[in-house]
This record gives C-alpha cells, sequence and structure tokens, in this order.
C-alpha cells in the first residue's frame, strides 16, 4: 500500500484526462472513488481492500504527523479486525488540539510514544505490538482474542505484548484486553478459529488441542487439524477460511483439489476420528455451535462403545 495507489483529480487531470473522460472511466468501472476528490485505477475486491484505499485517500486531509491507528492500522499489519469497523479510517494525533471525525475518518487524541509508531512507504502507522494493544482495549472480546493470537502468531511475544498493554495503564479497555492476552494462543491460523476457541470456553464445550496432528496405525501424520478432541476421537475444522482454488497447488485443477481434501478426510476417519465441521455464522453463534460440538461428541461416543 503506498500513497501512488491513489490519484486526486488534478493528478488525473495534468496526464491528459478531461473531466468527461474522467466520468467515462468511472461509469466503465476503471476508475473508482474511495471519496470525494480522490481516485483509484481498479476497482476494490474487499472490505480490507476498500478501506486500503480509504486510508490512502485520507492522508492528504491531514497533518503529516498523523499516525494511522486502530483497526486501520490492523488493516496494515494484516490483523484480523471485523468488517463493520472498517467503514471509516482511525488515525492518532501528535500534534495539540482534539480529536475529530468525520463521515469517512475519526481522529483520536491518544497517547503514543515516539517508539510506537513506524514509517511505511511514507506513512506513519503504530508498530505492531502497540496496534494489537489497541485493539485488544478497543473491541470485543472474541476479536480481541483473534487479534492477539494473530500478533502471537508473526513471532511477537507474549511479553512484549503485555509490555504494550501495561505502557499506557489509563487508557480504557485494559482489564479486557489482559484476560485477552491471557486467553490467546498463536497456534491459531484464522480469527474464525479464535473466535470459536472462544464460545468453546463460554458454553461448556471441553478446551480442545490447536492445530491437532492426526497420525495413523503406522505413526504417520495423515491431517492436521484446527481442533481436536482426541480423547473423544473428535476433531474439529471451520470451513469457509479457503475456498478451493485457494487450495491448488501448481499445475493443480479443481477436481483434483476436492480429491485430494476427500482423501484428506478418508485417512482421518481411518484413523479412528470423527469429524465435525461448521461455517463462521456458526461460529458467530456460541450456542448453536456449542451444541453441534456435545452433539459430534456425543455420536462419536456411542460409535465407539
Amino acid at each position: 500500500m503506498t500513497r501512488h495507489d491513489v490519484f486526486t483529480h488534478a493528478q488525473l487531470l495534468s496526464t491528459g484526462l478531461t473531466d468527461r473522460e474522467v466520468r467515462q472511466r468511472l461509469r466503465a468501472g476503471q476508475l473508482t472513488r474511495p471519496r470525494r476528490g480522490v481516485y483509484h485505477a481498479s476497482g476494490p475486491q474487499s472490505a480490507v481492500d476498500e478501506h486500503r484505499l480509504l486510508i490512502l485517500s485520507a492522508l492528504p486531509c491531514v497533518h503529516d504527523s498523523n499516525v494511522i491507528s486502530h483497526q486501520s492500522a490492523g488493516v496494515v499489519h494484516g490483523l484480523p479486525v471485523p468488517s463493520d469497523g472498517l467503514s471509516l479510517v482511525t488515525m492518532a494525533r501528535l500534534t495539540a488540539g482534539h480529536g475529530k471525525g468525520s463521515p469517512l475518518l475519526r481522529v483520536r487524541q491518544t497517547a503514543i510514544d515516539p517508539d510506537e509508531y513506524e514509517d511505511r512507504a511514507g506513512f506513519r502507522v503504530t508498530t505492531l505490538a502497540r496496534t494489537a494493544a489497541d485493539l485488544a482495549r478497543t473491541m470485543p472480546f472474541e476479536w480481541a482474542v483473534a487479534t492477539l493470537d494473530a500478533a502471537l502468531g508473526t513471532g511477537l511475544e507474549r511479553a512484549e505484548l503485555g509490555s504494550a498493554l501495561n505502557r499506557h495503564p489509563r487508557l480504557a479497555g485494559l482489564g479486557t484486553a489482559r484476560r485477552a492476552l491471557a486467553f490467546a494462543d498463536g497456534q491459531a491460523e484464522s480469527p474464525a478459529e479464535s473466535i470459536s476457541r472462544v464460545q468453546f470456553a463460554r458454553f461448556g464445550v471441553p478446551a480442545p488441542v490447536v492445530q491437532f496432528e492426526v497420525v495413523d496405525a503406522d505413526g504417520v501424520v495423515v491431517a492436521r487439524t484446527d481442533f481436536g478432541w482426541p480423547e473423544l476421537g473428535l476433531v474439529g475444522e471451520v470451513d469457509g477460511k479457503w475456498k478451493y482454488g485457494e487450495l491448488l497447488k501448481p499445475g493443480q485443477s479443481p477436481e483434483e483439489a476436492i480429491m485430494r481434501e476427500k482423501r484428506r478426510e478418508e485417512a482421518i476417519r481411518q484413523a479412528g476420528f470423527w469429524i465435525v465441521r461448521w461455517d463462521w455464522s456458526t461460529a458467530l453463534q456460541g450456542a448453536s455451535l456449542a451444541r453441534l460440538i456435545h452433539n459430534a461428541m456425543a455420536a462419536s461416543a456411542s460409535r465407539s462403545a
């Protein structure tokens, strides 16, 4: 993400385009307009892509000392944030004054030390540790866990995240953030896994082994699953993290990817495990997820009896 990804109206005109041609390109989808007077050369593909454009389009409108923070910094660092929090850009100001907002921009007045932000392609953004701490303080517990799981997964140390939280003890939300950090597990590979694990704890599902390896009778690892309850002969996986097209290996067709997954599932069953699957919608509904897992546990137990 660089400043060169967006253009002002004046910059487009300086390339020889006319106002009419700009309007034509907008109608044809060759240009998008993330905010008034700011353009992008191709259409965004996701809420995260759209938010990146919002960040870039906001930069010319704020003081150079402003720091991209919170959800916006999470997008820059690749941390998971809920899509409903991406409708406006969040920044923190380092200069004197008060925070202010607009329909697409929120500027916070908050304490940030010089070593808590860094330069990224010409703009300032809070560091990974400070960003994770800010998100953990300001988001619901399950999303705080997802963010901290992801931060730990990058190799950031738990102690470093603890220090980032404790540096500003007067900021709101510290208690929730500390509890989320105690719960966090850097082995989680998606926010869906993190949120599912929170739901397990809330609704009485026994804590699983995260990233459980299934071993066959010969001692060969045949699969690694999102969750495992080995004493119950059960493994669990969150669907929706990938599309089959994203699972393709070089030169592999979608049909081959599907068959590979079917062979993997058969290997898990042959190793003696029952498989339970769920999607994002179920993961967000704790009672439904708990019921699904408990039913699967009962089914696995009856099969083994």
